[in-house]
């Protein structure tokens, strides 16, 4: 697999979670918001760590998401808008997969799939006009 196809897979899979994220957030019955933000997180770790492949920065093996971020932040000063909104979403990696819950509302959902879609897209278009100079 080529470069190329690696970092179109991360971007892929991060799309794929934030749209997870999205679809269960429109259902009409119960929403699973910390599944949701769950979601959310894993498309922002997969963001981040397309930018940094494609900086061929070894890719941490972290759920981190503040500090791939800061990572991001040392190759791309505009990642500096991120960052608050990648730390929000870190606890989500693994907190809400065991047994204690983790307290959110839709406001909070709304607002990390927002940030969520806001940074696959930064990423996206950044790692696409590299790409396809």
């Amino acid at each position: 697999m080529s470069e190329r196809d690696i970092i179109n897979e991360w971007l892929q899979i991060a799309y794929e979670d934030y749209d997870t994220a999205q679809y269960l957030f429109q259902k009409p019955h119960r929403k699973p918001l910390e599944i949701i933000c769950y979601h959310c997180q894993q498309s922002a770790e997969k963001s981040l760590k397309a930018f940094l492949c494609a900086n061929n920065i070894n890719i941490p093996r972290t759920h981190e998401t503040g500090v791939l971020c800061r990572q991001c932040v040392e190759l791309d000063e505009t990642f500096f808008i991120f960052i608050e909104p990648c730390e929000e979403l870190a606890i989500f990696a693994t907190e809400t997969r065991y047994p204690i819950r983790i307290e959110v509302d839709e406001i909070t959902v709304r607002r990390n799939l927002q940030n969520t879609f806001k940074l696959y897209l930064f990423v996206s278009n950044i790692l696409h006009s590299e790409l396809n100079p």
